[in-house]
């Protein structure tokens, strides 16, 4: 009797020690409301954001989805294979809007937005983001970003053109502009991900992305 009850009572004992860790070592895990994902918070005037035209993608696509990103940013690189298994699951059906924001710790990021931009201005948005994203710009010594090459590898049409916007200060407006938005939003890092009107930084796999990009349109349908 007196093992049983030795036995009875480290149980009690190990049952209170999980449920303290429980409680106090993890106080932060939670499970999500229903019909929302952990690190997503809601906002207002999302519309404009979603709405905004740097896209790859068809404009007219059903499913939307906004990314916050920085060129020099691993988690951003990774979340674009993600997106890239999305697009295997939705097809044309999705657009992804970019919005610039590359972080001070990351010296070529800022003017890898404005390259991207300047891409934008001649079509070529989508390749010269796809070859900044592929180039190693985090890796080797952190000088001056090789934007003749990169402006080549994307199929940029007017070199000089490209030359001539990259030092064009009104371009440099547009990537603070957008920085400026993302503070407003309370943004903190990259990637940050807006699927409707919820908004959280941080990458996500594919296989999260979808039924949020489905769940975002049943609510907009409504």
């Amino acid at each position: 009797m007196r093992a049983k009850a030795g036995t009875v009572a480290d149980l009690i004992l190990v049952g209170c020690a999980v449920a303290f860790t429980a409680v106090v070592v993890f106080p932060r895990l939670r499970l999500a409301p229903e019909g929302e994902e952990v690190g997503m918070r809601k906002f207002d005037s999302w519309q404009e954001d979603l709405e905004f035209d740097r896209i790859v993608g068809s404009p007219n696509a059903p499913y939307r989805m906004v990314v916050w990103t920085d060129y020099q940013c691993p988690a951003c690189k990774q979340l674009e294979s993600e997106i890239d298994s999305v697009r295997l699951e939705l097809g044309d059906s999705l657009a992804v809007i970019y919005r610039y924001f590359p972080l001070g710790n990351h010296p070529l990021a800022f003017p890898a937005s404005v390259a991207a931009e300047c891409a934008r201005a001649q079509g070529k948005f989508g390749p010269m983001h796809r070859t900044l994203f592929r180039s190693s710009l985090g890796v080797g010594p952190q000088g001056v970003l090789p934007d003749s090459a990169l402006a080549r590898a994307s199929g940029v049409p007017n070199l000089d053109a490209f030359t001539e916007c990259i030092s064009d200060s009104a371009v440099e407006e547009v990537v603070r502009r957008d920085m400026s938005r993302g503070r407003q939003l309370g943004l903190r890092g990259t990637p940050s991900i807006q699927v409707g009107q919820r908004l959280g930084t941080g990458s996500r796999l594919a296989e999260e992305l979808i039924p949020m990009l489905r769940a975002a349109r049943r609510d907009v349908n409504r």
